[in-house]
């Protein structure tokens, strides 16, 4: 073939590059390593009060268990708000028996938020913040599971002044199935390595659901949670919008759980092309970039086109080994021990996971809760109206 050395020396270069993002993550991993050693040995006693938010809608079997955690907090002053749209909601019955096994803790529930937007998570915050006694508020969704010093390490950082909101990693916990193993499987082996990736080379300049904490000085310095009421990436925004407004995002050290549900393929393929679509809407040209880090398929790619080649098959092969080896320690580094058992899966999620990137590109579509909403180009959200009936 007249242009097959040129195919082979651009297929190679690409496994070549995408070996070299599996490093990265590597070295992501020490970096974490060491920054959880650093903040263990940390001594100041910066504890300020702190308004631990909480948006609830309906509940699961590991919902009590989730919001429990936060009860059990070690740290001297703090409230807990919930923040529901329906009095109605199931949650509440969980709340209020948490509230009698724990009769020291500063619990508030707010109801029925005024319309802010089309982001209905973002009006419960909005009106959470309304009430919140604190300057330092904790943001973390009703599926996270924390530690009992969570709230002090991730407040922490947000004693020099020039860091405006902390973030944290998280782990994924799987119920039955295997879709939702390879969701959880996906979130160590995928998206926090591409985290450590980011925050070694560029920094961080977003934050997660897992946990926001920051002040309400600086969600005001940005023009307040109006600005997200419209998007369904909110917790990405408000980590950049932050960002933007000149303040540092900061990862801490702690790792909390998410409680994965178990679910369908299709449930499994919706969620996964949601978020590939909210992110493709967010950060396009990070979103494109994504190609690199599918080592697996670049190496296939390799190997099918130029099977003979012996060079392929050893960038093939270490370009592997490099995948496995970095999903491995950072499922390792955020102690995520059901990851490390589940790797068998991981060439399966790899072509499952490029299959969705793909699919990424096309749609403008998200299914959230239910209902349907078209994603403009700036990531705002708006009600697909459905279709009439004749």
């Amino acid at each position: 073939m007249r242009f097959a050395p040129w195919l082979f020396a651009l297929l190679s270069l690409l496994v070549v590059a995408s070996s070299a993002y599996q490093l990265v993550v590597l070295l992501g991993t020490l970096w974490f390593r060491r920054l959880a050693r650093l903040e263990r040995r940390a001594t100041d006693a910066f504890a300020p009060p702190v308004s631990l938010i909480k948006p609830i809608r309906g509940v699961d079997d590991d919902t009590e268990a989730c919001l429990e955690s936060f009860f059990q907090q070690d740290y001297p002053h703090y409230e807990i708000i919930f923040a529901l749209h329906d009095p109605q909601d199931a949650a509440v019955e969980i709340i209020e028996r948490l509230k009698l096994a724990y009769p020291a803790a500063r619990v508030a529930c707010v109801f029925q938020p005024p319309p802010l937007g089309i982001n209905p998570k973002v009006a419960n915050l909005a009106n959470a913040l309304a009430t919140a006694r604190h300057d330092i508020v904790i943001v973390s969704d009703a599926d996270i599971r924390a530690p009992r010093d969570y709230a002090r390490m991730v407040a922490r950082p947000l004693r020099d002044p020039q860091v405006g909101v902390v973030t944290c990693l998280y782990r994924g916990v799987a119920s039955r199935g295997l879709p939702a193993r390879l969701e959880c499987l996906g979130i160590s082996a995928d998206f926090i390595g591409s985290v450590l990736a980011a925050r070694l080379t560029e920094g961080l300049s977003f934050a997660f659901g897992s946990t926001i904490a920051t002040r309400q000085s600086v969600i005001a310095d940005f023009g307040g949670l109006a600005r997200l009421a419209d998007h369904l990436g909110d917790d990405y925004l408000l980590g950049n919008l932050a960002y933007q407004a000149g303040y540092e995002v900061r990862l801490s050290s702690c790792v909390v759980e998410t409680v994965v549900p178990r679910m369908t393929w299709r449930g499994f393929l919706s969620h996964q092309l949601r978020w590939a679509r909210t992110i493709r809407t967010a950060r396009f040209g990070g979103y494109a970039g994504l190609f690199i880090t599918h080592t697996l398929v670049l190496g296939l790619l390799l190997v099918a086109a130029f099977p003979a080649a012996a060079l392929a098959w050893e960038l093939f092969l270490a370009g592997v080994a490099l995948r496995l080896l970095a999903a491995w320690q950072t499922a390792s580094a955020l102690g995520d021990r059901p990851a490390i058992r589940n790797l068998g899966w991981l060439p399966l999620r790899d072509l499952l996971h490029f299959a969705i990137w793909l699919g990424g590109f096309w749609g403008r579509t998200v299914t959230w809760r239910g209902q349907i909403y078209r994603l403009a180009g700036d990531g705002r959200l708006s009600p697909e109206p459905l279709p009439e009936r004749h």
